[in-house]
């Protein structure tokens, strides 16, 4: 799962990059001159404007929904097995405080 996300971020990255570049080519154009080039160019900003925003609107509702599965696992977990929850808590706190005593 790490890895789609990685995956994911990654792309949306390129595509920012991208998008940046050609607008800095767009700029460097002066597409308000009219020119077929700067129409093209400004048209293909505006393709790649769209699929970033959508890709980044997929990866949001992707990790909202991770986080709710997770959200979701772990409470069904402290229902189930309410004991396990409670020694985890109680070992990570016995090992939090003698890592913060430690230090004194």
């Amino acid at each position: 799962m790490a890895g789609k996300y990685e995956a994911e971020r990654a792309a949306l990255m390129s595509d920012v990059k991208q998008l940046l570049k050609d607008a800095e080519a767009l700029y460097e154009a002066a597409a308000d001159d009219g020119t077929k080039e700067g129409k093209a160019l400004k048209e293909k900003l505006k393709a790649q404007l769209d699929r970033a925003q959508q890709q980044y609107t997929d990866m949001e509702d992707s990790v909202i929904e991770r986080t709710r599965q997770a959200a979701h696992q772990t409470n069904d977990l402290v229902h189930n097995k309410p004991y396990h929850a409670m020694g985890i808590a109680a070992l990570v706190g016995l090992l939090l405080g003698a890592l913060l005593c430690r230090g004194r």
